[in-house]
């Protein structure tokens, strides 16, 4: 009789040890749960980690996993999020705020390749959602160079970020590297509206211009070198007025240029122009700079 009272009781014990345990678990998950909603990130995230290293991994669910992940990101503690979002990925869990967080801790760390997973994962799998996913991605494959993928991203940006001077910026390249002319040329439009000074569209104006100018002149000259009748000479003298408005339109933005940047590299414009122009003093004035 002794025997069985003593291993009833013991059961007993076990089973009020188990109860109590379990009991403590469910607290600590309870005030993790309750710190997160008051807004106090360090101490949900103190009772997450007591909870996640108490409780067997086995009895943990990946949801649970993320849900301390987020907490943790929250805290300040990256690596311990990465590491809870990694067992939540063994559990098989996936949500659009996980990798979310993922690819904004990976941006943190500088680390572009595993961020680019992350924000391609997230769209492949929940579409845009946040415009400003659609803004990161434009800003990566921008500077990965992967220019037929940016302008993809920019067309799903919203309206205020495409005319954002950066961004503009940004797709100003783009265009100029797809070779797609009209838009360079609109873009760099749009650019100088909000920033009259911006170097990298005044540059486009300017050789825009400028080579519409050059490029007529040679292919004017080289026409009546071929056939030097009167009628072509009159055709000729029409078409060098045309490469004069041309370069008077190329000067506004060669000369807000110059002033950013004033040597070699815009001298050999303002000579050549001059010299269309029948200005040997400013013409020979920039060619000094040419052999500096």
């Amino acid at each position: 009789m002794r025997f069985h009272f003593l291993f009833s009781a013991f059961i007993v014990l076990i089973f009020l040890a188990g109860c109590s345990s379990t009991s403590q678990l469910t607290s600590l998950k309870t005030n993790a749960e309750n710190f997160e909603n008051a807004g106090d990130y360090s101490q949900a995230y103190t009772a997450w980690n007591s909870y996640l290293e108490q409780t067997p991994v086995d009895a943990v669910s990946g949801d649970e996993f993320a849900q301390a992940a987020q907490i943790a990101y929250k805290a300040g503690q990256s690596e311990k999020a990465v590491s809870w979002f990694d067992q939540a990925r063994y559990k098989n869990f996936a949500s659009a705020g996980m990798y979310k967080t993922l690819a904004a801790i990976y941006r943190d760390q500088n680390n572009l390749s595993k961020e680019l997973t992350a924000l391609e994962f997230y769209t492949e799998n929940y579409g845009i959602g946040d415009p400003q996913i659609a803004v990161r991605l434009f800003n990566i494959y921008s500077e990965i160079a992967d220019y037929t993928k940016a302008e993809e991203y920019w067309t799903l940006m919203g309206e205020d970020a495409r005319k954002n001077e950066e961004e503009l910026v940004k797709y100003l390249e783009v265009s100029q590297k797809l070779e797609k002319e009209a838009t360079a040329d609109s873009v760099a439009t749009e650019i100088l509206k909000i920033n009259p000074d911006q170097t990298d569209a005044l540059d486009r104006m300017a050789k825009k211009y400028y080579w519409a100018g050059q490029n007529r002149y040679d292919r004017e000259m080289k026409k009546y070198e071929q056939n030097k009748t009167r009628r072509q000479y009159g055709i000729l003298l029409e078409e060098l007025d045309k490469v004069t408005a041309d370069f008077k339109k190329a000067l506004p933005y060669l000369e807000k240029l110059w002033k950013q940047n004033p040597g070699k590299e815009y001298a050999a414009y303002f000579a050549n122009i001059y010299a269309r122009f029948g200005d040997e003093q400013k013409a020979e004035y920039y060619k000094k700079y040419l052999k500096q």
